[in-house]
């Protein structure tokens, strides 16, 4: 550090790692000494590791892709850099398809990491062979894989719950972690966001902790430059016996049965299928749906989706997904299983956080990132972090203690400057989707129909729909997606 004295044994930081030992001074501010005695006070098991004074201490809240994604960018930059991450769920939730743009892999070009570059080499090949299509789990647990061949250490509990954010420390349920960089990425209603943002906002701050408990758990105006729902949409999921195929299978089933189907739901319809095994397949379909609708599934979401039996779900949305099923059962010969619907309502939302990082008064970084940064719609989320992610990762791998600050302001005007860029195009396809939607009403209310549905035919081939299959037919693997 380069100023010598002695440390004194009641201002020891590290016992462990500085006992019996002559070492450099390091400076201490007024404020930073209260915190240690406070500390010294009310003692804590420390389950992170003590600050290396040679290498950067980097510790993550969230273990999802985003995080993941900077952690391995930033460990193939300096490969002795010291990074941490804790989650508090013990397995990721959310197992909705995503869309991977194939450029977000071009930061590969930028290290000679063996095991980074043949990890993600194999999982690119996956999502190229899935058509830029991968479930959100499944990324991530390739993704950690390859973290843990690159000695990234990862926690996950109840126990590694954050219960407050301080100047160079995270306290959790079961501790705390020191750190010199603070990477938080937890989900578009971060409390790590409010609580950067209360330090930013308080030009008296010292270094106190800010505790999660006392702060709000609803999202405020206040926290972000722009915020806007666009759209609200639906995803239904479903499972099937055997093999199936899309209805738009083709440029002439989409005029002959896609078309006509996107005029009964007043929407246009994406649809995606995997194949779970030789018995099933999994169909997921996505289409907009009317602000009431979706007030109407309010308590439903990624980790609580409904069933088309609730008597929430309202009568026209029900029968709109039977119009589907319906319509699917004819022209495709799909056969149902049991039980195995799923809504969830979702709003397609733009916003950008009015602060992004912070530099503690000790002089630590703190960043939120991913969707606690930013929220954007169409897949562009997580494409958007897989751009900005792998720009910070290689700056903070190259970073010193000294440069924590400027890599913070750096990594918060490229964050700003692609939400801008990217909240320009979402804006722009969403005025396009307003003119197709607006399209398919008018069409529905013109005299003639040249491509339509029969309302009374529908009504008819809804009442053909087999009996669901029983669950106990089938083998539990085929719905779990085994």
């Amino acid at each position: 550090m380069g100023r010598e004295a002695t440390v004194s044994k009641k201002n020891e930081l590290y016992p462990s790692l500085f006992a019996d030992q002559v070492l450099p001074e390091i400076a201490i501010s007024a404020g930073l000494k209260n915190n240690r005695k406070r500390l010294s006070e009310e003692p804590m098991p420390r389950i992170g590791k003590p600050l290396d004074h040679r290498t950067l201490k980097v510790v993550y809240v969230g273990i999802g892709p985003n995080a993941l994604w900077n952690a391995l960018q930033t460990k193939a930059k300096c490969s002795d850099t010291d990074i941490e991450m804790f989650e508090k769920r013990t397995e990721y939730v959310r197992n909705h398809t995503v869309n991977i743009d194939d450029k977000c892999f071009r930061s590969l070009k930028s290290y000679d990491n063996k095991i980074l570059k043949e990890g993600i080499d194999q999982l690119r090949n996956k999502i190229l062979k899935q058509h830029g299509y991968i479930s959100c789990k499944e990324f991530e647990t390739d993704l950690k894989l390859i973290a843990e061949r690159m000695g990234i250490i990862m926690h996950a509990g109840s126990d590694y719950e954050v219960v407050s954010i301080g100047d160079d420390k995270v306290k959790l349920k079961s501790g705390e972690a020191l750190f010199d960089a603070l990477i938080c990425a937890d989900g578009a209603h971060s409390k790590s966001r409010k609580a950067l943002l209360k330090m930013v906002d308080n030009p008296n701050y010292q270094g106190e902790d800010i505790v999660f408990s006392e702060l709000s758990s609803t999202d405020e105006d206040s926290e972000f430059k722009a915020k806007k729902d666009l759209q609200y949409r639906v995803r239904v999921k479903y499972q099937v016996q055997g093999q199936t195929k899309k209805l738009a299978s083709g440029w002439l089933n989409f005029f002959r049965y896609a078309y006509a189907t996107f005029k009964v739901m007043l929407s246009p319809v994406e649809e995606r299928i995997r194949k779970l095994n030789e018995q099933a397949s999994e169909v997921t379909i996505d289409f907009f749906i009317s602000k009431e609708e979706y007030d109407s599934l309010s308590g439903y979401n990624l980790g609580n989706a409904g069933n088309l039996s609730d008597s929430k779900v309202s009568d026209l949305l029900k029968e709109k997904i039977k119009n589907w099923q319906a319509i699917k059962h004819k022209f495709c010969q799909e056969t149902i299983i049991a039980d195995t619907e799923e809504l969830t309502p979702y709003t397609l939302s733009i916003f950008h956080a009015r602060k992004v990082h912070h530099i503690t008064p000790s002089g630590k970084l703190i960043c939120i990132l991913g969707d606690a940064a930013t929220s954007l719609p169409y897949f562009r989320s997580l494409n958007n972090f897989l751009v900005v992610g792998a720009d910070f990762g290689r700056k903070l791998g190259s970073a010193t203690r000294a440069k924590l600050a400027k890599t913070g302001k750096s990594y918060e005007k490229y964050a700003s400057r692609r939400a801008r860029w990217e909240g320009f195009k979402a804006k722009l396809k969403n005025l396009m989707i307003n003119v197709l939607k607006l399209y398919l009403w008018v069409s529905n209310k013109v005299f003639w129909q040249t491509n339509a549905w029969d309302p009374e035919k529908l009504k008819e081939m809804r009442k053909k729909l087999p009996e669901r299959e029983a669950v106990w037919h089938h083998s539990p693997t085929i719905l779990t997606g085994g």
